[in-house]
């Protein structure tokens, strides 16, 4: 059946040119300084497959991907290195037509056999293959029509396919030994932006000249300084950064400084913030165990103290609400978490409370987490179970939760076209990798038959009422299985000043996820932005 692409014209999500008197490709703009995430230093690292230490802005800045999908409204899909596609074969077979005329940076043309020897890579390197896409072959048809088989029905991973897979350039990729450890240093991309500038304190972007889209991006220069979780709301203090995405303690005073109109901030949730409790862990993975935990964390006050009330606690499915309701169950709709510490402790009497010690391990640079972190161990205690929190540096962290060397840790998983995505993410068996090898979800590896059969079920069929029973089925299992426990909505967390530029997200324009370290969103982003009048 073929299947054309929600028709928003790039043009029109590109905009106009001009806006300011340092407008269209003129190299007068001034450069945008932006924070994508706490590091002290960078490493050389633009692999846009790597989970650990590649650099923000690798994916869509650089590398694109083949549609666009508006996480912040379901159903909005922008066609981009492809035009439109076509399933067949029940699901197992996709085809695209590409953008024609599109290069990649160092003026080879993009083909279809560059986005079928992604796809192969991927198939052949499951450590790359960040999505587990059952993938069986790829082949190119014509130089802008790319076929992608799969070896079960895939409707549903469309997003996964198309949104979340980046393409690489074959003429280069395929002369690399091992695309695993290629940490490609000098990355060419059909992206809006090139990397010129790298050191471990600062790397910068320039915009492609070759460009697809025409009179795009208008902003010159990225630059991306180092900052430390400390340092970080010292330059947003003293107003070196343009554009951050950083938990702040007491932004009106930090940050807005009494001008609301040139500094400002959007955090819409991008996913669900949980307590992750390791599965492999004997005691943790006694349900009994995990509810009594469950029933012991005050969220009302994480969300309050924590988090300053930015954002909210979660649904106890993990779906967004309100605004998810077609996804939860009826007898769960109006759930919500509650504290009831005598319960708590009637579920762990069979427990020795000998074994009710454990580590929470939390990247030190996120103080929010930190700080919920400490919140957690106080309430645990009081129904007996010990906790030690322990702070380790963000790429630490991202290793240790990703091979399951942890006990609890506190990990966001984020969002996706519908809960779906969110929820195959935290629980799908396939992403369950043994303790010791990165995961790319599923981190706390929980494995069921029946959680996997409701993925598949979703994945199986393109009817939306089917797909939502199946995800209803999902939130279900996490309220009574509690396979990871919802904390709070994860916010999107941006700060950007419109002094340089306008054209930024909003409540009442959210064409995009605001935090720059979102990808490819970061990159629709740039392409908005359009210079401030002066």
């Amino acid at each position: 059946m073929r299947r054309m692409i929600a028709v928003l014209a790039v043009l029109a999500l590109a905009g106009c040119s001009g806006g300011g008197s340092t407008g269209g490709m003129g190299t007068s703009a001034p450069p945008l300084v932006i924070h994508a995430a706490d590091a002290g230093t960078f490493q050389e690292d633009f692999n846009p497959y790597h989970l650990e230490g590649v650099n923000f802005g690798t994916s869509g800045m650089i590398h694109e991907t083949l549609m666009y999908f508006n996480k912040l409204k379901p159903g909005e899909v922008t066609p981009w290195l492809a035009l439109d596609h076509e399933w067949s074969d029940k699901g197992r077979s996709l085809t695209f037509t590409l953008r024609q005329g599109v290069k990649w940076s160092d003026g080879q043309p993009f083909t279809a056999e560059d986005v079928a020897f992604t796809f192969l890579m991927l198939k052949d390197n499951p450590q790359l293959n960040r999505n587990a896409l059952e993938i069986a072959d790829a082949e190119a048809l014509a130089p802008d029509k790319v076929r992608v088989d799969f070896e079960k029905t895939s409707y549903a991973k469309l997003f996964n396919i198309a949104g979340n897979s980046p393409i690489v350039p074959k003429h280069l990729w395929e002369k690399q030994a091992d695309p695993v450890t290629f940490t490609n240093p000098k990355p060419v991309g059909t992206g809006p932006y090139k990397l010129t500038r790298f050191s471990a304190q600062l790397y910068e972007m320039e915009r492609n000249p070759s460009y697809w889209q025409p009179g795009k991006p208008e902003v010159p220069v990225l630059r991306f300084p180092a900052y430390t979780a400390n340092s970080i709301q010292t330059a947003l203090q003293q107003g070196e950064v343009d554009w951050a995405g950083a938990f702040v303690p007491d932004i009106e005073k930090i940050y807005v400084q009494g001008k609301p109109e040139q500094n400002k901030f959007y955090f819409p949730p991008e996913g669900v913030v949980t307590l992750l409790p390791n599965l492999t862990h004997p005691i943790l993975a006694k349900p009994e165990v995990r509810q009594a935990i469950s029933l012991a964390v005050d969220r009302d006050k994480i969300v309050k103290v924590a988090e300053r009330g930015y954002t909210k606690v979660a649904h106890p499915t993990g779906v967004p609400m309100p605004g998810g309701e077609a996804y939860v169950a009826p007898e769960y709709r109006d759930a919500a978490f509650k504290v009831d510490l005598e319960r708590a402790r009637q579920l762990l009497e069979g427990v020795d409370p000998a074994e009710l010690t454990f580590e929470l391990l939390v990247p030190s640079p996120f103080t929010d987490w930190v700080n919920a972190a400490q919140l957690i161990r106080e309430d645990l205690a009081k129904i007996g179970i010990t906790v030690e929190t322990r702070g380790v540096a963000f790429q630490d962290w991202v290793s240790k939760t990703g091979k399951g060397d942890y006990e609890l840790s506190i990990r966001a998983t984020a969002s996706g076209p519908t809960p779906y995505f969110q929820m195959r993410s935290m629980l799908f068996g396939g992403l369950a990798e043994p303790v010791g090898e990165p995961a790319t979800g599923n981190y706390q590896r929980w494995k069921d038959a029946e959680t996997d059969r409701l993925i598949d079920a979703y994945a199986a069929t393109e009817d939306e009422a089917e797909q939502q029973r199946a995800t209803q089925g999902l939130g279900k299992i996490m309220v009574e299985k509690l396979p990871a426990l919802p904390l709070f909505y994860s916010p999107s967390w941006a700060e950007y000043r419109t002094n340089k530029y306008v054209g930024w997200p909003s409540e009442q324009d959210p064409y995009a996820m605001p935090s720059p370290y979102t990808s490819p969103d970061a990159a629709v982003v740039l392409l908005r932005l359009k210079p401030a009048a002066t």
